[in-house]
């Protein structure tokens, strides 16, 4: 059994739960800002994305509880980032779509729902949250995981005014770009299968996603020298969550990851 095999059981328990995202309004307090455009008028075309999380199991170290959502969103904002990014997985990672409301209640940035995104009732909490778009994941449907298909939840999501950020992890993946409507693109460092990070497979996949745009690096990133690394692999910009909430100085982590925009970006 790998991580995923465990975990999806557990996410399609706690979505057809009645407590499933009960805490959120009906309806978004107001219509939020575009990830992409973030992202593509981030300075020097390197948009950084932060991550709010209380636990990783793919992490080498433990994540420790932060200081909370207040201070998360001013380390953000005054950072100068592209936008902002919360857990709503509860199985494994502690997250809710409660949390992601909060933090976009607290934020003119854009703010990713960030989950194992299966079934439309995420997608509706997802907007009903106020975030500005879910992730969605092409090794899902390329392992065959789901029972709706990647193009009809990214569809739904269109429809509910939210965008789509569609993740690869190997260059296999990226065949579903080709019939999923995506506004930004990631590849993650992670294997999600056995939490392991991949460099090598993550290299090579940047060289083949070229033409999609905005494309962001994810996982993997302790600092500067790992940001720099996405930036020669020819990223947009990066999203960063656990190395965030164990820094000594988040606002000096912040900047060194927005210095990383000054270099030249390769495979374009």
């Amino acid at each position: 059994m790998t991580f995923l095999d465990d975990l999806l059981p557990e996410i399609r328990r706690t979505i057809t739960s009645p407590a499933y995202a009960i805490g959120l309004p009906s309806s978004a307090r107001r219509s939020p800002p575009s990830l992409r455009a973030s992202i593509d008028s981030a300075a020097h075309n390197w948009g950084v994305l932060l991550e709010h999380k209380h636990r990783s199991p793919g992490s080498l170290e433990p994540t420790r509880r932060g200081a909370g959502i207040d201070s998360f969103v001013r380390v953000a904002e005054a950072g100068g980032v592209a936008g902002l990014s919360c857990l709503a997985t509860a199985p494994e990672f502690a997250g809710a779509p409660e949390e992601v409301a909060a933090v976009a209640a607290r934020s003119r940035l854009p703010v990713l729902f960030k989950d194992f995104v299966i079934d439309p009732i995420q997608v509706d909490a997802a907007r009903r949250a106020g975030a500005a778009a879910i992730l969605l994941l092409a090794r899902l449907e390329t392992e065959r995981h789901l029972s709706y298909s990647l193009a009809q939840l990214a569809e739904r999501a269109h429809e509910g005014g939210l965008e789509v950020l569609l993740e690869f992890h190997g260059p296999d993946e990226l065949e579903v770009a080709d019939h999923v409507p995506a506004d930004v693109y990631g590849i993650n460092l992670r294997d999600l299968e056995t939490l392991r990070l991949c460099p090598e497979i993550a290299a090579q996949t940047f060289v083949h996603a070229r033409g999609l745009r905005p494309l962001i690096g994810m996982s993997g990133i302790e600092g500067p020298e790992d940001a720099a690394r996405f930036r020669t692999w020819g990223a947009d910009g990066i999203l960063v969550g656990s190395a965030l909430a164990r820094a000594r100085d988040p606002g000096e982590f912040v900047a060194g990851l927005g210095r990383v925009g000054s270099m030249r970006r390769g495979g374009s």
